[in-house]
């Protein structure tokens, strides 16, 4: 009998983009201790970055934000557009400029963003370096495509077409991807949006303070971070901060609560749509996006169950359609849109 030669999956090649030599090597180290991954090459700086992507083809780039001649920004719009190909932003936080830059990156296509490893004797580094092959090894499956920024434009909602108070909460959860699709929808909605806002994101920790001022700056929305007590008002976006449960109680007020929950997630999407559901019942919308696994499916089919209106974004405009088809599977779903149109169908139904 013939012996079958069992094939193993080809390695994911990455192109590491960083500024720092020394990065770049720690980078390389990290990811070639799995023997899944190979470092296809490395480049100094953003314009390299496109040069090698156009001439080795890799699977996914680890991208730096702030390098000399091309920045990451410029280089992820650049490669997004043209030859686009998962991109993980590598960045340091340490301060201000720092997360908004990485926030921008996100919302010109990049899939996900973390902070970069230190050689610092208090932190787990081989946990640090388990999680970053994890993360490269699962976004370089990610389908992406063509991502001029301009696109999220196409669809500006305009403030005529608000019409009647029917919902008082749009409840928003988001993960992989999200940044991209938050700008989308909140750039395209009406300043005077008779509703609230608020919004469960999965990014690393210590950068929603980044991705709300960049928010802030793209929209006619006020955007801010959740504040315990404070209420939510007609036209304003809030966003549960890290590390802690955001919940809207009654009279649409903020409650942030640090208590164990089943969802690993911190803050979970289900803790804040579920309490939406409770609070507002057909006052509330759900709205779940691009991400991966099932935070926020059961907090959608609560809003729906209690006479809400919910919408998902379809397969076809999502970086990871997991989180979404989970909510669809539930039932708890209304309508399914591309993201270019969920603009336009929260600001129907408010």
């Amino acid at each position: 009998m013939e012996a079958r030669v069992k094939e193993h999956p080809a390695p994911v090649r990455v192109l590491v983009a960083d500024d720092s030599p020394t990065v770049r090597l720690m980078l390389t180290r990290m990811l070639e201790a799995d023997p899944g991954i190979v470092i296809a090459g490395t480049a100094a700086d953003g314009q390299e970055a496109i040069e090698k992507v156009k001439a080795l083809h890799p699977d996914l780039i680890t991208m730096d934000v702030n390098m000399p001649v091309m920045d990451g920004l410029a280089a992820i719009e650049y490669i997004m557009a043209y030859d686009p190909v998962p991109i993980l932003v590598v960045s340091s936080v340490v301060d201000r400029e720092n997360t908004a830059n990485a926030a921008r990156a996100l919302g010109a296509g990049a899939v996900d963003v973390i902070p970069k490893p230190t050689p610092d004797s208090n932190q787990d580094f081989i946990r640090v370096a388990a999680d970053l092959r994890s993360k490269v090894k699962m976004l370089s499956k990610v389908r992406v495509i063509t991502h001029p920024r301009a696109r999220l434009l196409d669809r500006a909602v305009e403030a005529s077409s608000v019409s009647g108070a029917k919902s008082k909460i749009v409840a928003i959860a988001s993960s992989t991807g999200g940044p991209q699709a938050l700008y989308a929808i909140l750039s395209s909605l009406p300043g005077d949006l008779p509703a609230g806002i608020v919004i469960v994101q999965h990014i690393a920790k210590g950068f929603t303070e980044g991705l709300v001022r960049w928010l802030s700056g793209n929209t006619k929305l006020k955007v801010r971070q959740g504040k315990d007590g404070e209420r939510v008002s007609k036209g304003e976006v809030v966003i549960a901060p890290d590390s802690i449960h955001m919940v809207v109680e009654e009279e649409n007020r903020i409650r942030l609560v640090d208590r164990r929950v089943a969802s690993p997630h911190k803050p979970s999407a289900d803790v804040l749509l579920e309490s939406v559901a409770y609070t507002c019942g057909t006052d509330a919308i759900g709205v779940i996006l691009t991400g991966m696994g099932r935070d926020g499916a059961q907090g959608i089919k609560a809003i729906h169950d209690r006479g809400g209106h919910t919408i998902a974004q379809n397969e076809s405009t999502s970086v990871i359609f997991s989180m979404a088809k989970e909510a669809i599977k539930l039932g708890g779903v209304e309508k399914i849109a591309p993201l270019q149109e969920i603009s336009g169908i929260i600001a129907g139904m408010t």
